[in-house]
């Protein structure tokens, strides 16, 4: 498949503009699979790979792993950062805006309470719920209810995954390529083996298991970049490898669930990961523009979803909306979460971003003087 191993060119990055496009396709993915059950017929029955929301969340935990790897890993090797500051930056880099995210969310449930229409499951938004999720401790295994910015639990799980990468970097950077590959079965044999003493199935473990399942997701990402590091991939195979990988995906998702599918399914996420990353594309100001709204996008669809959603389920019980305009309708729900995180991006996580980092980089040499 026209794969070679040469060192990395500066322009174009491989993988510059192929993961940021991908992160947002992840994140579009989790908005379907979570409005998907509101539309006029479930997308999961039109489209049965649907119904596997777990595809993009594992995707999105290997991705945050090989990106860290590959971004934070030579200098955690070669100690330019310390444990602590590479920690306190991701936290700081995730917090501002998920914060933001569920006051948002707090001042619709809070609102929409007041003028009558209470949420429909009204144990998944307790206080000490929301004060859990406020400190990105709620994928710890403390709640066993899932409430408020529910896919926020990634997050809480990822502080965890930073911590023990943060320490573990320097070692796994070092290791040669038998090592890393012995490295990543064994890393995957360790989450099935936690899952099956559960007694459920690793790649979607509930949300209180959320340690367990993200922390071999984000290692094998990470062992993963180390053992493909330099691997340069042509646009053909890249488009043929892609296409493989995706078509197993979607037809193996549409079946029913087997441990050693799900396997082949995570051997395949990690194929397009891997492919996407040594893939040379020209950057342009929209896939940037993708990437950094990934994360706005994985934000606030709940948000956006609580209130598009509830507006459509209050005009068809009104007006009795046919199934045309009724998948309208519901169109137009999809493409509110869609604008608002462009939006949420440029006005509160970009920002929010920019003056953490600029007052992390005074105190940092504030300190070294």
């Amino acid at each position: 498949m026209s794969v070679s191993v040469t060192p990395l060119a500066p322009h174009p990055r491989a993988g510059g503009a192929s993961l940021d496009v991908l992160r947002f396709l992840a994140a579009g993915f989790i908005l379907l699979f979570h409005f998907g059950e509101s539309a006029p017929r479930p997308l999961g029955d039109l489209i049965p790979v649907l119904w596997q929301g777990w595809l993009a969340t594992d995707f999105f935990l290997m991705l945050s792993g090989f990106i860290l790897m590959r971004a934070y890993g030579p200098r955690l090797a070669e100690q330019r950062v310390s444990p602590l500051t590479f920690v306190s930056r991701r936290i700081l880099r995730l917090w501002p805006s998920h914060i933001v995210a569920l006051l948002l969310l707090l001042g619709v449930v809070t609102l929409a309470t007041l003028q009558g229409h209470p949420p429909g499951h009204a144990e998944k938004y307790t206080l000490s719920g929301f004060f859990e999720q406020l400190m990105l401790v709620h994928g710890w295994g403390i709640s066993q209810i899932p409430g408020w910015n529910v896919p926020t639990w990634t997050l809480s799980a990822l502080v965890v995954c930073y911590s023990l990468f943060s320490l573990s970097a320097g070692p796994l950077y070092r290791l040669n390529r038998p090592a890393l590959a012995a490295a990543v079965v064994g890393v995957l044999g360790l989450g099935l083996g936690l899952a099956a003493l559960i007694g459920h199935a690793f790649v979607d473990l509930p949300f209180h298991y959320g340690v367990i399942r993200a922390l071999p997701l984000f290692f094998i990402g990470a062992l993963l970049e180390r053992l493909t590091a330099g691997v340069m991939v042509s646009q053909r195979a890249y488009v043929i490898g892609m296409a493989i990988s995706l078509c197993t995906v979607m037809v193996l998702g549409s079946l029913l669930r087997h441990t050693l599918s799900d396997v082949v399914i995570l051997a395949a996420l990690a194929t397009v990961l891997v492919l996407s990353a040594g893939v040379r594309f020209h950057e342009s100001h929209l896939t940037r523009r993708l990437g950094r709204a990934s994360y706005a996008l994985f934000l606030i669809h709940t948000v956006v979803g609580a209130v598009a959603l509830g507006i459509d389920g209050m005009l068809m019980h009104r007006f009795a909306l046919s199934e045309p305009v009724h998948w309208i309708v519901w169109g137009l729900c999809v493409a509110a979460a869609i604008v608002a995180a462009f939006v949420f991006e440029a006005r509160v996580d970009r920002p929010l971003s920019q003056w953490v980092t600029a007052r992390l980089n005074v105190s940092e040499k504030i300190r070294a003087e």
